[in-house]
């Protein structure tokens, strides 16, 4: 078998790109001595060589990496481009952010800026829309394209552990007493089907059976979460907890239920996918699960060097560190 990058980043205790960017003694890498030695040491244990055409293809690079997401406003972004700004600093390369939306609306000048060689890879979030089949089209028959936070099994990608982040939320309204507990959705995408598996789980551990009306479609902006939680408020009977699968639609859901007149968390319990700084300071603080968000971003862009690198593609779902549950106080026991 032939050793790879990531092989010997695996021996040194280092990341592909500080291989990559040793190997080929990169004037700006500053790192300590023995680090180097210890990654050249480990090159020459596996008689690693790297490709010739990776090497022709790393001679030619313009330095840049894209990164698209949907609604550049969204505060989740953030933490995901600190992680892939500092991955990607690290490896010599800058990072550039664009809308998915915006870059499908002028599809033929994306097309000369991937043709054109002005970007060496790109990572995208999708959201299960025609912009993104749009980009991935065109980005993945010429560059190296991770997808961020879901799977495929043709891309490389990189996920969190939404299974995990869900049964903790949906365990949390099952420990404080909760056994008629709603979910709204993202939906479009696999981390949304992780969700809803995560949440279904938790109620079959507890003996209990998930009520397919109480599985409602929440998306993940403000205006979809007011419209999610109110078609649930209108169905009968009423759930005493909803676990929503996106923060934003959990600040709509809070607000279709003070509109409903249901006191948070008197008569309804919300808990939050995601951590965001204002949560804290929602009327009621809201109760969310923290995920890894930056070592999210970092992650990808881990990945996205092994593939410059001629690697295939992998993917990988970051777990450490675990998601975190935040309690604060739109949670309490249900009403007796």
């Amino acid at each position: 078998m032939r050793v790879s990058i990531t092989d010997v980043a695996r021996q040194a205790g280092v990341t592909p790109a500080v291989v990559s960017r040793v190997l080929n003694a990169d004037p700006k890498l500053q790192i300590r001595a023995e680090t180097r030695d210890r990654v050249l040491a480990a090159a020459r244990e596996l008689d690693y060589t790297p490709s010739h055409a990776a090497r022709a293809l790393r001679h030619s690079r313009a330095g840049a990496l894209g990164l698209a997401v949907h609604d550049m406003a969204n505060p989740l972004y953030g933490e995901i481009i600190l992680g892939a700004q500092k991955a990607a600093a690290d490896a010599g390369f800058v990072l550039l952010l664009a809308d998915i939306d915006g870059l499908a609306r002028g599809d033929d000048t994306f097309h000369r800026v991937v043709y054109g060689g002005a970007i060496d890879g790109l990572l995208l979030q999708r959201a299960g829309t025609a912009s993104d089949r749009t980009i991935i089209g065109t980005a993945s028959a010429r560059i190296p394209t991770v997808l961020l936070n879901d799977r495929s099994t043709t891309l490389a990608s990189v996920a969190l552990d939404d299974l995990a982040g869900s049964r903790m939320a949906t365990q949390h309204l099952l420990d404080l007493g909760h056994t008629r507990i709603a979910h709204l959705k993202i939906g479009g995408t696999q981390r949304s089907g992780n969700r809803v598996r995560g949440w279904r789980d938790a109620l079959a551990r507890a003996g209990l059976t998930p009520n397919p009306s109480w599985l409602v479609a929440g998306g993940h902006t403000v205006e979809s979460g007011l419209a999610g939680m109110r078609s649930l408020l209108s169905r009968r009977p009423l759930p005493t907890a909803v676990v929503v699968g996106n923060v934003l639609a959990a600040i709509g859901a809070l607000t279709a239920a003070r509109e409903a007149g249901l006191d948070v968390p008197g008569r309804l319990s919300v808990v939050a996918f995601h951590d965001v700084l204002y949560a804290a300071h929602l009327t009621p603080a809201l109760t969310a699960v923290a995920m890894p968000l930056r070592e999210l971003g970092a992650a990808a862009v881990t990945l996205l060097m092994e593939r410059l690198e001629g690697n295939e593609p992998r993917h990988v779902v970051v777990r450490d560190p675990a998601p975190v549950l935040v309690t604060r106080g739109s949670t309490a026991p249900p009403a007796s």
